[in-house]
């Protein structure tokens, strides 16, 4: 042999043992096909998996090459990202599958699905593609309400209040036979209003909502609505191992609370009594009676008289008067309007002949009203009577000295 074929022949094996054999690889010799919750056609007939169960989408793979794939992936555009889980190798005239597991989705959702496998010997990679999806279905059911309250009337008994409630297909199915209650007001069945249809209503379109009305009479208080709604989508769905799954029973609630106000009372109008005056009308003789009341705090009675007082001046420290002579009176000053020694009339009662106050409390009177100028005349006065006093008080001293003194020498 010579060298130059040994050595060819030395760096095929080399090659053979570092990479593997790499015959028969080329297009079409990795196969895909994907099944979605047991449908295998899910390219032309997505199945129908109601919205939040659950998707399973299996990849089967066909290795058909004469060599290992390495790095098996698969790309699914209608599969959350990292949901597909596949083998990292497959090896040559072998089938493997990958899987995801997710939740569904509303609407449609058919995509091509593309699978790769690498072989590094050959720096090549091979690819399979398939379209496969499902179809996200289901009516979803809401509901609101809202209170209004009418103000009460008089006389009690409480207000009625009116509850309106709104119910809304959210889905991507018509919702069949919805129907509206509320136990939290203890509704008779059918009482709310849905257009005439007795509480339920018939028919209700996707993206579409209805009202239902109904007004309660209560007592005052505090309430809480809680409104139900129940209805069905009729649409039967695949499971995750292609079994059929029934439509449930779809339902929504809201509630609110709201407060019914005590009702004013009617105010009750008085008959006034036969004879009797009007409202706000002065009672008769009441404008005489005043009069002579005022006339009779003003009278003086006669001196001598029985019951006979001094008069009170209500005014005092602002009228003015006139003495004996016609001359004008000084103002009296502030609370000088009664006579010295005077009885006020509240402790005298009527007929009665008031007790002569005594000299000293006369006196005393007199003294309070003099004014400072009679004040200064009267201590004039007392200062003379003491001096003439003071003069025979020392005249008659030495003289009475003098007569004992004789009355003792005679002895």
């Amino acid at each position: 042999m010579s060298a130059g074929l040994l050595v060819a022949v030395l760096l095929a094996s080399a090659l053979l043992e570092g990479s593997g054999w790499a015959g028969g690889v080329g297009d079409g010799n990795l196969r895909l096909s994907v099944t979605v919750n047991g449908r295998a056609d899910s390219d032309v007939r997505p199945p129908e998996v109601r919205v939040g169960a659950w998707v399973v989408k299996r990849y089967r793979l066909l290795n058909v090459s004469e060599a290992d794939l390495h790095r098996v992936r698969v790309l699914d555009p209608g599969a959350p990202a990292g949901s597909v889980r596949c083998p990292a190798v497959l090896p040559a005239a072998e089938e493997a599958e990958c899987t995801a597991r997710f939740r569904a989705v509303a609407g449609r959702h058919v995509h091509p699905v593309r699978a790769e496998g690498d072989v590094p010997s050959l720096r090549t990679r091979l690819t399979a593609t398939a379209r496969a999806g499902y179809a996200g279905v289901a009516g979803a059911l809401g509901l609101t309400e809202e209170v209004v309250v009418a103000t009460p009337g008089t006389g009690g008994g409480g207000a009625s209040a009116t509850v309106t409630y709104t119910v809304t297909n959210r889905g991507n199915l018509p919702l069949y036979t919805v129907r509206v209650e509320d136990p939290g007001l203890a509704l008779a069945p059918g009482a709310p209003d849905c257009g005439g249809q007795g509480g339920t209503v018939a028919v209700l379109a996707p993206d579409t909502s209805a009202f239902c009305r109904t007004t309660v009479r209560l007592r005052p208080g505090t309430y809480r609505s809680a409104g139900r709604a129940s209805g069905s989508d009729r649409a039967t769905t695949l499971g995750t191992g292609g079994e059929r799954v029934t439509a449930p029973l779809l339902t929504a609630g809201a509630s609110a609370v709201f407060v019914v106000r005590e009702a004013p009372v009617a105010p009750v109008p008085r008959t006034p009594a036969p004879g009797a005056p009007a409202a706000g009308a002065p009672a008769a003789g009441s404008s005489a009676g005043a009069a002579g009341a005022s006339a009779g705090a003003g009278a003086v009675p006669a001196p001598g008289a029985p019951g006979a007082l001094a008069r009170t001046d209500t005014n005092a420290g602002t009228g003015t008067g006139t003495d004996a002579a016609g001359r004008p009176a000084a103002p009296a000053a502030p609370g000088a309007g009664a006579a010295p020694g005077a009885v006020p009339p509240s402790s005298v009662s009527p007929g009665a002949v008031p007790p002569a106050p005594p000299p000293g409390l006369r006196r005393a009177a007199g003294v309070d009203d003099e004014g400072f100028l009679g004040r200064v005349r009267r201590r004039g006065r007392e200062a003379a009577e003491f001096g003439v006093a003071t003069t025979l008080l020392l005249l008659l001293i030495p003289a009475a000295v003098a007569a004992a003194l004789l009355g003792s020498r005679r002895k």
